[in-house]
């Protein structure tokens, strides 16, 4: 008898055991630990004020280095092993874990202590879209030319066209639209004087356009107020690790120009924890869960949207609709966006067109035919268009997800004004 609860004891022991192990297991590997699908009910929404201190030193250690006039100066090799270097500290320190470097990217990711995630990113900004890499690539006096296609291709069109003074007495209301522009900073860009242009000129038009030049978090969970949404901004793809095993998963993000900072990141606290937004190189970021979450109920059922972003559906070899997608499961009838890193005048004179085309009247898809007839397929068909010798290695092209029957607005709904011509 003794022997027989001797053996049961071990038994029961050995059962208990096993138990213990999958449950730990099922802990580790669970969706919360893994911090792998952001749900609301497994993922905290408030961040302490401790916490958030420690993002603002972790911050501030990230930007004291990118922003530094030394670092500007580095090549690629020497921005790397800086980031390290800062990374490394900030580890013992224990203000983040999970460090990874993504090379085709050019980015660090790693995890904040509060397990937010966070970035480094080598490369500026600007070079995203290789335009330093395109214009070495030109011999001399074709650099002028490509030069003189960012302001040809679009006031070609813009000299056929009366001022938007001479239109607005005679235009009816078609709409509104908002340009969300966080490609840099205003006042020293060569970009911005072309967006104040289509923004007068569509609201003469009678498409009521607001230019967003301080896009916020905030502003971004109001695009349902607008029948069309323009996102200009740059685009990256973001891999990081999680879990036990330190398994990887990659998303692409939009990049704003909102700067974090300790009140902000309370403000954000739950966009930051479920991992809908990131902060790289002290900058707020989206990734497509923040547009699933936030639209979660059909809002942009009225909302059109065209990103001019890189890589907004990923690269040619490798496709990814999640960005997109997080629109369409948000209502938004259809969605324009570009594979691969897009040449930003070929970005923009495509998005003008396809606007224009939506103005008088046409669908998504047949504005979006007009607009590729008028510009060419591809960036690289329009970069050998201006001259160009030496174009990036994947062309980047134009794609429509969604409905291509939508439209700004129907003739029926409005009418068209006596001077459109919708034939």
């Amino acid at each position: 008898m003794d022997k027989f609860w001797t053996r049961f004891y071990s038994l029961r022991r050995g059962v208990c055991g096993l138990c213990a192990l999958v449950l730990m297991v099922g802990v580790f590997f669970s969706p919360a630990a893994l911090a792998d699908d952001g749900s609301d009910a497994q993922q905290p929404q408030q961040l302490t004020a401790q916490q958030a201190l420690q993002m603002e030193q972790a911050d501030a250690a990230v930007t004291d280095l990118t922003d530094s006039d030394a670092y500007a100066a580095m090549t690629g090799e020497e921005r790397r092993e800086a980031a390290a270097q800062t990374l490394d500290e900030l580890a013992r320190q224990g203000l983040i874990h999970s460090v990874y470097y993504d090379s085709e990217n050019q980015l660090y990711s790693f995890s904040y202590a509060c397990g937010a995630l966070g970035g480094i990113l080598l490369q500026d900004f600007e070079d995203l879209e290789e335009l330093d890499q395109e214009n070495r690539s030109l011999p001399v006096g074709a650099v002028g030319a490509l030069v003189e296609a960012e302001s040809r291709s679009v006031s070609e069109q813009m000299e056929a066209e009366p001022e938007p003074e001479e239109l607005s007495a005679r235009t009816a209301h078609l709409g509104n639209a908002v340009i969300y522009y966080a490609f840099d900073d205003p006042s020293i860009s060569s970009r911005y004087p072309f967006y104040t242009y289509m923004q007068r000129f569509w609201t003469a038009q009678g498409l009521d356009t607001r230019l967003d030049t301080q896009v916020t978090l905030s502003d971004l969970k109001r695009m349902d107020e607008y029948d069309l949404c323009i996102l200009s901004a740059h685009g990256l793809y973001y891999t990081y690790t999680y879990g036990l095993f330190r398994r990887t998963a990659t998303s692409p993000i939009l990049i704003l120009n909102e700067e974090s900072s300790f009140w902000k990141d309370l403000l954000y606290a739950g966009d930051l924890l479920c991992r809908r937004v990131i902060k790289v190189n002290g900058l707020y970021c989206i990734l497509p869960e923040f547009f699933q979450r936030h639209y979660r109920s059909g809002q942009l059922s009225d909302t059109l949207i065209i990103s001019e972003t890189c890589e907004f559906l990923g690269l040619d070899d490798s496709l990814d609709f999640s960005m997109a997608e997080a629109f369409l499961d948000g209502g938004a009838p259809a969605v324009l966006g570009f594979v691969n890193n897009v040449y930003a005048i070929y970005s923009r004179d495509l998005m003008w067109d396809t606007v224009n085309q939506l103005i008088v009247g046409r669908t998504m898809q047949q504005a979006l035919d007009h607009a590729i007839e008028t510009f060419g397929a591809n960036d690289i068909e329009w970069y050998l268009s201006q001259a160009g010798l030496h174009p990036h290695q994947r062309a980047s092209y134009p794609m429509l997800l969604g409905d291509g029957s939508a439209q700004l607005y129907t003739i029926e709904e409005l009418g068209l004004p006596d001077w459109v011509d919708a034939a």
